[in-house]
Parts: C-alpha cells; structure tokens; sequence
C-alpha cells in the first residue's frame, strides 16, 4: 500500500470533544482520522460532519487518533450523498 492518496469514504462518526471524525473506505482498513482542521468545507456550516455523510479525502501513513490512516483533506460531496432506500 502506498503512504498516502485520495479516496471516497464514509463518516461513521463525529468526536465533538477531540473535534474529528472517524471516517471508513474500502482502500483504508482500520479507519482514518480527520481532524476538524482537515474539513474543506461542510453542509451544516459548523465544520462538523454528520455520521453516513460521504466524503472525499486525501490521506496519508502514519495515522492518528488510534486509526492506522489520518486525512490531510476532507471535502464533502453532496453530489454523492446517501438517501434512504439507496
């Protein structure tokens, strides 16, 4: 696996009190930390992600937070957004 690249996941949850997410994708086994830092921009306007939101993110090796992956960037796509039934 390389050190790092940018992939799709998804966030499966927001950790208010460390101000990150822990996000899941296919090419990330264990996770990824994304510090609020990392966000490029969010739907809710807080900076703050919402759990099954998907996201794209650049990542990279050693990880953070207990996860083996860390993100340098997270964008959300809405374009790509999860609806119920789908």
């Amino acid at each position: 696996m390389t050190p790092g690249g940018t992939t799709f996941g998804t966030v499966v949850r927001w950790d208010g009190e460390r101000s990150g997410a822990v996000i899941e994708a296919p090419d990330l086994p264990g996770g990824c930390w994304a510090d609020a830092a990392a966000i490029v921009r969010s739907t809710s306007g807080s900076g703050e992600l919402r759990a099954g939101q998907i996201v794209e993110l650049d990542w990279a090796e050693p990880g953070a937070e207990g996860l083996p992956f860390r993100a340098l960037r997270v964008a959300p796509r809405d374009d790509l957004q999860q609806t119920v039934g789908g």
